[in-house]
Parts: C-alpha cells; structure tokens; sequence
C-alpha cells in the first residue's frame, strides 16, 4: 500500500482541503489525524481512502506517526501547508527505489551539520541537483518503507519538534536519511502569513530551542554520510 499520514490542528482547517486534494488521487490510503477538532470535516468522512480521527490527546506533529504501516507499505508524512504536485508520489518512489530502500529514508527537506561551516540547510522549496545525507530530515516531505518509520512511543515525547524524535530513532536504528534532487518551487511553502504564529516552530519549537539543541547533540553531529552526495558515499568496513 502507498500511503499518506498527515496531522493538524483547526487553525489550518481552511488549507487542509488543498493538500487532500493534491495527495489523494497519488496514494491509496490517506490517514489524517485532526488534534483538537470538534468533530471530522464532511469531506473527510465520504471518501474510503480516507481514515481521520480525533485522538484522544492533542499529539501535534506526532499525529503523522499515529497509524502503524505495514512493513512494506510505502509511507509519505506530509504536512499540512506544503504545496504538492501532481507528480509527487510517483517521482519520489522512483527516486528511491533506484537509490534502495534498506536502510535509507528520504525527503525534500533537511538540515547537514558540518564541522567547519557549521548547518547547510536544504529546504523544500529550493532547487538541489543531487541526492545528499542530512543530519536532520524533515517529516513533512518524508517518504520510507513501513519498516523504517518509527512508532507513535518513540515520537510523542517530541510532539511539537518531530522531526528530532524521528532522527533520534532512526539514528538508533542505523537508518541514513537523505534529501532528493528537485527544481524550485516544484515542492511550495504555502502557509498563509496569518498562520506563522501559530506555527509548532513559533508555539513549541523556539520556546525550547535550548533543549532541542541538546537532544540534537545527540545524534545529528556525528552522521557519517552528511553533506556526501548519495554516489559518492561509502559505509566504513565492520
């Protein structure tokens, strides 16, 4: 199964029909979690693709790891206020598939730490010519294979800042994550400029940049392929 988890909260209601709308005819299953909703939007409930809950807890971005995927499905987080194109889904798994799933996760959006330039930043909606390792990937452009995505237990704690659960874990689990070649503007930044500060990364994010910044030496110094293009890496000898 190719499948699309994606959560959110009622600020973005008025975006979210935009991002069902460009994902759903590219996967078969769309599992939407609605944090702090009243109740699920019409649209919602009348499509069979599409599974959306109201969880009992207000888990924010950790919504995007609530349903567990088979081992082989193939699974795209998504956030709410990215601009997809019709070719998304299909370009992505291409991409990967060529490259290998076994051991790899891969997206359109993260950060490289390199010790003497410090953080290169590859984001989503900027042009990048080759497949590069990251230290940090971003959940909102994420694609793996089931077995490679991480359990709601291991993200929750991080809810708010999911993608530093989601690299702990699978730097844990020896998994590399990689960022995809792409044009500009292929992949858009559509958040409305009233919805900033309500934004995770103005309400939970910068509030704990400190201790984001310790969980971060955690893992993200010391990736072995960050900053290599895919070809050129090499796994040290065990």
């Amino acid at each position: 199964m190719i499948r699309a988890h994606l959560a959110t909260f009622p600020p973005r209601r008025r975006i979210l029909r935009k991002v069902v709308d460009a994902i759903l005819p590219q996967v078969d299953h769309l599992f939407v979690v609605l944090n702090d909703y009243d109740g699920v939007p019409g649209y919602l409930t009348k499509d069979p693709k599409i599974t959306a809950i109201i969880p009992d807890r207000d888990v924010k971005d950790a919504g995007k790891f609530w349903f567990t995927p088979a081992p082989d499905d193939i699974v795209f987080t998504i956030d709410d206020d990215i601009g997809f194109p019709p070719d998304y889904v299909a370009r992505t798994i291409a991409h990967a598939e060529a490259l290998g799933w076994e051991g790899n996760v891969f997206g359109y959006h993260g950060n490289a730490w390199h010790s003497a330039k410090g953080w290169e930043n590859y984001l989503f909606h900027q042009p990048l010519d080759s497949v590069r390792g990251v230290s940090l990937i971003g959940t909102g452009t994420l694609c793996a294979r089931g077995d490679a995505i991480a359990p709601l237990s291991a993200i929750e704690p991080y809810a708010g800042a999911c993608d530093i659960g989601h690299g702990l874990w699978i730097r844990q689990q020896g998994i590399l994550p990689w960022v995809l070649p792409r044009e500009e503007a292929w992949l858009t930044n559509d958040l409305p400029h009233n919805l900033w500060k309500s934004s995770l990364f103005v309400t939970v994010h910068r509030p704990k940049a400190s201790e984001n910044l310790k969980l971060l030496r955690k893992f993200a110094f010391d990736w072995p392929h960050a900053n290599q293009n895919f070809d050129d890496y090499r796994p040290a000898a065990v």
